[in-house]
């Protein structure tokens, strides 16, 4: 079996050398964070550097927080209470008994930061822009529930059979493909925002995807702030919008997101005086953050899952019974408690619970671990590796975070002890690791998913056929008639059934070994941050936040 006492041993050693580290740093002058806090600028950990701010590109959830800042869609989430929504730039709207037509009335004083008028216009130029076949958009499938809209994507149907419609320059109608009533979640997300479409056809036209409109200099938005400075690897800061319709609702004078990968570095800024909230506390130092500072520790419920993806188009990992034995193979509770450090609960299905959504335990959960181990050794016996005999050496590609690589070398030495394999370890920093996955140039990729919007179907849609964001190589005709009739049904419990019976066909085959549902640790200044609340999907709108000197 695994040296957990080893692993403890070598989490040990580095948590004294950071507290040591910690012990001694300090936050002095003008990059401190009471001299921000003077003068109402809020500093955030944000995880990496932004690949795109423009919403039809981006794809990771750093830049999301940043577009979030920068656009406001037809709605809005309410700063307190999960799952309520707010209007936007839409003043309101109504839909009809099927919930399959959505209107839409756009307030009028809405703008662009450069004066001009925020249209129903620019709000289906948007849509058409993600959707259109040659822009490559990896979003694409999130509008997926209008009419028409996937075979657009497909090149299989023009744009005039697409259900998005302008009534006049304030009315938007939507006629969707199914009963929808939970749309306003859907559209908290960042690919439902408008676009400026007179700025992105002055700088290169909807298909370039080189389009300079983003760049700080050229920046046209319709957000609570826009972006002011931005120093590569370093930090990306905004100011308010003076032409946002709510600016005389904003607290502060700025945001600066931080793009701190590394999770000791970003605590030991925190405690040297450097930020207000942090991304992310590594579990090696939650006991010390807790210690140090109880007040401003927080430990949140989190709608995410720590995964790791299989290149399911290579061998040996094209058989499904391998697959299943690697997962088994793992000891969840071993990781769990031993390397994250509590800070999540073993998965043994994807969709973590909540949105009125539970999947039925898999066959597995009701194993222990030494049943577990068995049945994979049978397992892989089964696919012609007897002991790991003749098992090609497989390479699993993670993040240059210390955690991915302590909980990739654990797992590891669980899979040589328990099935004989080896397999390699690659660490990638983050913009070749995202390259990497996407392209899927990897055999095994350390993974997670965090609900775009709160509903079971940002998980369970994630492993439709072709979905820009599934990178396995699975693919099951069963699996998309689930989600096909998921979608045809008004009935919210038969809708949540057919997830469910989805989500089961994809755990039986295995294009992915789930690992544990995550908590989000992190650090928040009790004494300069007002009106912060957790939520769920980590989208709580900074436009929000009030920073008190």
């Amino acid at each position: 079996m695994i040296d957990v006492l080893c692993m403890i041993r070598r989490l040990s050693t580095i948590m004294t050398v950071l507290s040591s580290i910690l012990l001694y740093s300090c936050g002095d002058g003008e990059t401190s964070a009471q001299h921000f806090a003077n003068k109402r600028i809020l500093l955030i950990g944000n995880n990496s550097e932004p690949q795109s701010l423009d919403p039809h590109k981006a794809t990771a959830v750093a830049d999301g927080k940043i577009i979030s800042t920068l656009l406001e869609g037809l709605v809005r989430p309410h700063p307190q209470r999960d799952g309520e929504i707010l209007p936007g730039v839409a003043k309101d709207w109504q839909h009809d008994e099927t919930a399959k037509e959505w209107t839409f009335r756009l307030r009028k004083e809405a703008r662009w930061s450069d004066g001009r008028p925020v249209t129903a216009h620019d709000f289906a130029y948007a849509y058409q822009r993600l959707l259109h076949p040659q822009f490559g958009g990896k979003y694409a499938e999130m509008l997926y529930p209008i009419l028409g809209a996937e075979e657009y994507n497909k090149g299989q149907t023009p744009w005039e059979n697409v259900g998005v419609k302008v009534i006049n320059d304030h009315t938007l109608k939507l006629t969707l493909k199914g009963p929808t009533p939970h749309l306003p979640q859907l559209m908290l997300h960042f690919t439902w925002y408008p676009i400026p479409r007179h700025h992105v056809e002055a700088n290169g036209g909807m298909l370039d995807r080189r389009s300079k409109w983003t760049q700080q200099n050229n920046w046209v938005g319709n957000g609570a702030y826009i972006p002011h400075q931005h120093q590569f690897n370093n930090y990306l800061s905004v100011i308010p919008n003076p032409r946002y319709h709510r600016r005389n609702e904003l607290k502060n004078n700025g945001i600066r997101f931080l793009p701190i990968v590394n999770g000791y570095t970003e605590t030991r800024m925190y405690f040297g005086g450097k930020l207000h909230i942090t991304n992310n506390v590594p579990p090696e130092m939650i006991s010390y953050a807790k210690t140090r500072t109880h007040e401003d520790f927080c430990r949140d419920p989190y709608y995410c899952t720590i995964f790791y993806r299989l290149n399911t188009t290579r061998a040996p990992l094209n058989d499904a019974r391998v697959r299943e034995a690697l997962s088994l193979a793992i000891d969840r509770e071993a990781l769990v408690q031993k390397v994250v450090r509590n800070a999540g609960i073993p998965a043994y299905g994807f969709t973590p619970p909540g949105a009125g959504y539970t999947q039925a335990p898999t066959p597995s959960a009701t194993l222990n671990q030494q049943q577990r181990n068995e049945k994979a050794k049978q397992l892989l016996a089964d696919a012609g590796y007897a002991g790991g005999a003749g098992f090609p050496t497989l390479e699993l590609m993670t993040t240059s975070r210390d955690v991915q690589r302590i909980m990739a070398e654990t797992i590891q030495a669980m899979w040589a002890d328990t099935l004989g394999i080896h397999v390699e370890i690659r660490s990638c920093e983050w913009t070749a690791y995202k390259a990497a996955q996407q392209s899927m140039n990897y055999d095994i990729s350390s993974s997670s998913w965090s609900g775009d919007y709160l509903d079971p179907a940002t998980f369970v849609e994630l492993w439709r056929t072709g979905g820009g964001n599934n990178n396995t190589g699975w693919s099951n005709e069963q699996f998309d008639a689930q989600l096909t009739s998921a979608t045809a049904t008004g009935n919210t419990q038969q809708r949540l059934q057919h997830l469910q019976n989805a989500e089961q066909i994809m755990l039986r085959e295995h294009p992915i070994i789930p690992l544990y549902y995550s908590e989000r640790t992190y650090l928040r200044s009790s004494r300069h941050v007002r009106g912060w609340q957790p939520r769920l999907l980590d989208n709580f709108p900074l436009d929000a936040v009030e920073i008190k000197p």
